[in-house]
């Protein structure tokens, strides 16, 4: 008897628990229904006290109740009771009270109203279907009823349609009516040679990664951005961003969260360059259009763009005040949703921009690029300017052709460090132009890599055709292993590497790449790179061999602390060394030996058996 009172008692709680609904039922009808069910969205049965089942009769409420655990089956069932006149459709829906939205799902279920209904018991509950609402392929025949169209159709939006499967789909027009969406799955592209029409933000939606062409004013859509969570958002988790829609408001967007950080940068600001939104500048009030900004979230989740399409040529002022060290960078952005390219003959081709712009990686490294490489849509970038300006970003898809500053390019060298921690990569261009100064990482444990050129440090630098050789300065943050890798474009039939701290020195043409050990305490000009064959003396480069194996020791000849390194970059050794000393031998393997003194640092491999 007392499990019976006590079954009686948790499910009359279960039935009469108040709860807050979305929904607010009509008030006004003598007799009710009561359904008792389980919520099945795309055939799983749910398991959430968040999801608010509404009765409707057309668009009247007349009935909302919030799912609740059922102890005795251990499931979440939805008690209704549901208000009507015999005869009468129900049919139902679902609100998500975790997202605070109604989730758009095509109901499976209805019922007939009948006056003092019990449907739904112990043991057989009502089931209230659900399925994900799922659009139409525009490649699918069916989706037409007929054939799909072609680059000359003049296409009216039957349903709602998804371009998917990294299509890339043309068409001479396109309405989209106010009913239908039409979704561009993420690699896939839509392409209209004439007009465009929608006019409601949620007809035309754009994923992330995917590119929609076309030339018509007012064609409203929902442009996405995936965002992933920083960990440690002074090491990752960052973004570069840039809107695709006119000018939309930064307060009551997504990207306005518990949890954010939006910057703008200012190349002529007092103080702090980076301007968070937080702080409440009067005129930092919405997303400017062809403006790039630094952003970051706790949260992974996909905000959005929402409003008009960027259509036509947009100026974008940059400033080259001379007031500071950054003089010259501005963060700029995609105003586009279409990939465009910097450089001669592309989207942004300007005589007083330096060669190349940086893009910045989710682990806060400045990322240089060359103008072969697409800036993608919602992606800001860095630029350098030479003079404070109107810059003109012009819509158009063409790739460019060259470094709109490198005159007469004859060759090009690229070299990429990698470590652990983060990479890096510089250019060397053998012609004339302006250079784009190297800027440090966000990130403080990612390793720079870079051109010492007059007087200056470069990310991209120009040189004469007739230079024999060069320095490569490298900067690590951490010790460990690194690997410098060189492509090389163009006709090379010399190119050396050499490493002042080890004396080695590698044919570059045999051998693209380079492995060695580095640390914080290095100097950075380590490296210089030889493009001609020509007898040197350097002052810093010598034979600094100091330590080797014999007769089963290590012989050391140095002053100062001698540290050893597997091949993991772990430390196996530290000791102090005075003149030619033997010290214990390691397990055989190979590694690195480092004297490290007050005056200078020397660095060699050794190879124990």
């Amino acid at each position: 008897m007392k499990k019976i009172m006590f079954l009686i008692v948790v499910v009359l709680g279960w039935f009469l628990a108040p709860a807050q609904t979305h929904w607010t039922p009509v008030t006004g009808y003598e007799s009710t229904m009561s359904v008792t069910g389980v919520i099945i969205i795309d055939g799983v049965e749910q398991t959430s006290t968040q999801l608010e089942i509404g009765a409707f009769c057309g668009d009247e409420c007349r009935g909302a109740k919030k799912a609740g655990f059922f102890p005795p089956t251990s499931q979440y069932t939805v008690p209704i009771s549901i208000a009507g006149l015999s005869g009468d459709l129900i049919t139902f829906r679902v609100y998500d009270h975790s997202q605070g939205q109604e989730l758009d799902l095509e109901s499976e279920s209805s019922l007939t109203f009948e006056i003092n209904a019990v449907i739904g018991t112990f043991g057989n509950w009502y089931q209230f279907v659900f399925t994900t609402s799922q659009p139409a392929s525009w490649s699918n025949p069916e989706t037409w009823g007929g054939s799909v169209p072609d680059e000359g159709s003049s296409v009216t939006l039957p349903n709602n349609v998804i371009i998917d499967n990294n299509a890339s789909v043309t068409v001479a027009e396109m309405t989209i009516p106010t009913e239908y969406t039409l979704t561009i799955e993420s690699g896939s592209t839509l392409i209209v040679n004439g007009d465009l029409i929608c006019n409601d933000e949620t007809g035309l939606v754009i994923e992330d990664g995917a590119q929609v062409i076309n030339a018509s004013p007012n064609v409203k859509a929902t442009v996405e951005k995936d965002i992933n969570a920083f960990t440690a958002k002074d090491t990752d988790g960052w973004y570069l961003i840039s809107s695709s829609v006119n000018e939309m408001a930064i307060a009551g967007s997504d990207f306005i969260t518990e949890s954010y950080d939006l910057y703008r940068y200012k190349e002529n600001g007092n103080g702090s360059v980076w301007e968070n939104y937080r702080a409440g500048h009067a005129d930092f009030t919405a997303f400017e259009n062809a403006r790039g900004y630094l952003y970051a979230n706790s949260n992974s989740f996909t905000p959005v763009f929402t409003g008009d399409l960027n259509y036509d040529d947009i100026a974008r002022p940059i400033t080259c005040t001379g007031s500071n060290a950054i003089s010259g960078f501005n963060v700029i952005g995609n105003p586009f949703p279409h990939n465009i390219y910097k450089g001669a003959g592309g989207a942004i081709d300007d005589a007083s921009l330096a060669a190349g712009y940086y893009t910045l990686s989710f682990k806060g490294e400045w990322e240089a690029h060359t103008y072969e490489e697409a800036i993608l849509p919602e992606q800001g970038i860095m630029v350098k300017t030479t003079t404070s300006k109107d810059l003109i970003i012009v819509k158009t898809t063409d790739a460019a052709t060259s470094e709109t500053t490198a005159k007469n390019e004859i060759a090009r060298l690229k070299f990429m460090v990698s470590g652990e921690k983060g990479e890096d990569r510089a250019y060397v261009y053998f012609g004339e132009g302006i250079g784009l100064d190297k800027i440090d990482h966000l990130s403080d444990v990612a390793p720079m890599i870079y051109i010492a050129n007059d007087g200056g440090d470069y990310a991209i630098t120009m040189i004469d055709e007739e230079t024999e050789r060069f320095n490569l300065n490298f900067k690590a943050k951490n010790i460990g292993w690194y690997t410098l890798n060189v492509n090389a474009d163009g006709d090379f039939s010399y190119l050396y590497l050499f490493d002042r701290l080890t004396g080695e020195e590698v044919d570059l043409l045999l051998e693209n790449s380079y492995t060695f050990i580095g640390a914080p305490g290095d100097s950075e000009n380590r490296f210089f790179v030889k493009v001609k064959d020509f007898t040197d003396v350097d002052e810093n480069y010598a034979n600094m061999t100091f330590a080797y194996v014999s007769n089963g020791e290590i012989i050391v000849n140095g002053n100062g602390t001698l540290q050893m390194f597997d091949i993991t970059g772990k430390n196996v050794m530290n000791v102090n060394v005075n003149g030619v000393e033997t010290v214990r031998k390691p397990s055989p393997g190979l590694y690195i030996v480092r004297i490290v003194n007050e005056t200078n640092v020397k660095t060699q491999k050794i190879v124990v058996r």
